[in-house]
C-alpha cells in the first residue's frame, strides 16, 4: 500500500466516523497534525511584555537584556517577537523598545525546535525549478506572509493513488 492510498484510507475512515466531506475531513485532519507546533509557535509570539527588568521576560527565556540607548540611555526592553525570514522556519525576529523614549530595535534570532511554520519545497513557473515556500501556522502572524486560505490548497482527493 502508497502512503498516499494509506492517507485517502485514514482519511475516508475519518468521513464515515465524523459524517465530513473529503475535503474538509483532509483538512481537520492535517489541523489535528499540526496543532501542537501551531500552539507552540503561538506562545513564542503572544506573550506581554514585563513591566520592569527586575523579573524574567515572558518570552521565554532567549531574550538578551536590552542595551542603552543612545538618545536618553534608558535600557531597551523586550516588546515583540515575530516571524524574521520568509523561508527559515525557525528564525524570529525579536523587537525592543525604549523605556525611555521612541527608540527602538530588532534582533534575528534563531530558536530550534519552535518554527513559526512549515517549510515545503514546491515546483513553480515554466521552468520547473522547485523553490522553498513556508505555510505559515493558523494563529501566528507573519510581517510579510499571509496565512494560509484552506480554499486555495489543492484539491486532496485529485492525488494519484499509485
Amino acid at each position: 500500500m502508497t502512503t498516499n492510498r494509506g492517507r485517502k484510507d485514514v482519511i475516508r475512515d475519518r468521513m464515515a466516523a465524523t459524517g465530513e466531506s473529503y475535503n474538509v475531513a483532509a483538512r481537520n485532519l492535517k489541523a489535528m497534525k499540526d496543532m501542537g507546533a501551531t500552539r507552540e509557535a503561538v506562545l513564542t509570539q503572544r506573550w506581554h511584555p514585563a513591566d520592569s527588568l527586575d523579573v524574567p521576560c515572558p518570552c521565554g527565556g532567549t531574550c538578551e537584556p536590552g542595551e542603552r540607548c543612545e538618545r536618553c540611555h534608558a535600557l531597551h526592553r523586550h516588546v515583540a517577537r515575530y516571524p524574521g525570514s520568509v523561508t527559515d522556519v525557525e528564525t524570529w525576529a525579536d523587537r525592543y523598545d525604549c523605556m525611555g523614549c521612541a527608540s527602538s530595535y530588532i534582533l534575528t534570532v534563531v530558536l530550534p525546535g519552535r518554527p513559526w511554520g512549515v517549510a515545503e519545497t514546491v515546483v513553480r513557473g515554466g521552468s520547473a525549478e522547485p523553490v522553498v515556500r513556508a505555510r505559515v501556522f493558523p494563529g501566528v502572524a507573519h510581517p510579510l506572509l499571509r496565512q494560509e486560505n484552506p480554499k486555495d490548497n489543492e484539491n486532496p482527493e485529485n492525488d494519484d493513488e499509485g
